[in-house]
């Protein structure tokens, strides 16, 4: 199963930068980085998940992560698109949102697959 992953994370003038890239270093085990102004991106590989498949695991919500990932998909594009708090990533955690909920933005997801089953699978395997 092979995939493509970009993360995006904003970086507002009161956060702190240190902290958004240690959030999404809690979250993706990222192969680059991009330091923007006014944002953080990472990419990566389908290795670049193992964090985020271990955290669905522990906690046990790997059935509702499948639900928001096949209704993120996009199948036109073949791309999944997630948001996470990144407050919660911060906190070494995973919380899958519906829609912002932080003033200071949520880490947008894109996750480019051929067989969103297949990924669903293996992301969220019991």
């Amino acid at each position: 199963m092979n995939c493509e992953i970009v993360a995006k994370a904003p970086v507002h003038p009161t956060e702190d930068l240190d902290k958004v890239i240690e959030a999404l270093s809690n979250v993706f085990d990222y192969d680059d980085i991009l330091i923007a102004e006014e944002s953080v991106t990472v990419n990566g590989n389908t290795s670049c998940l193992f964090p985020f498949k271990e955290f669905l695991e522990k906690r046990q919500i790997r059935d509702t992560a499948r639900k928001i990932i096949l209704k993120g998909w996009d199948e036109e594009s073949k791309t999944i698109n997630l948001n996470l708090s990144k407050q919660a990533a911060f906190a070494g955690m995973i919380n899958l949102v519906d829609d912002d909920l932080s003033p200071l933005g949520e880490i947008e997801v894109k996750i480019t697959t051929t067989d969103v089953e297949e990924f669903a699978n293996w992301l969220c395997a019991h």
